[in-house]
């Protein structure tokens, strides 16, 4: 399974990028898992229904299915983040993306960027950034696309040295 992280600073385009790659990869028959990093708390779960009652009452794990979907609900004992545990929990795909986790280092990393963000750029600061998607016309010292480049950003992630 090729696994890779997009990042970037918030409203750089992440999730925009990860959506037209997903799209792009289902038109090639590619299974594409997605994880999403989340830096606050969630529910994929509401009050009133079966499963959060069950989950409520205290169930560690919980697993809702039916003919189209199942979603798997675990709560978490410590803040830690198992990135080989998410990589098994997707086992099947062809392409597993992660967006967010920028401080994982074994993680082969997009980053994309806005210049109307004003940021400074990720791959000054965290390891193993392979490509730069941006709208800046400056030198890099890696490789540089652009947001609408995704044949060639597919291209980029599917070369064995990404």
């Amino acid at each position: 399974m090729k696994t890779i992280a997009v990042i970037g600073w918030k409203n750089s385009g992440k999730t925009t990028l990860v959506s037209n790659l997903v799209n792009h990869f289902n038109e090639k028959k590619l299974k594409v898992g997605v994880i999403k990093h989340a830096h606050h708390t969630f529910d994929i779960d509401h009050p009133n229904t079966d499963s959060y009652k069950i989950r409520n009452a205290g169930s560690y794990k919980t697993t809702i299915v039916s003919e189209k979907r199942l979603a798997h609900i675990e709560e978490k004992n410590t803040p830690e983040i198992d990135i080989e545990e998410l990589i098994q929990l997707n086992k099947g795909c062809d392409i597993l993306i992660f967006e967010g986790f920028k401080k994982i280092k074994k993680l082969s990393k997009i980053e994309v960027s806005l210049t109307k963000n004003n940021k400074e750029l990720l791959y000054k600061s965290f390891d193993n950034i392979k490509l730069l998607v941006s709208d800046d016309k400056l030198e890099h010292p890696i490789k540089v696309l652009r947001h609408e480049q995704i044949h060639e950003i597919v291209k980029e992630i599917l070369r064995d040295t990404f």
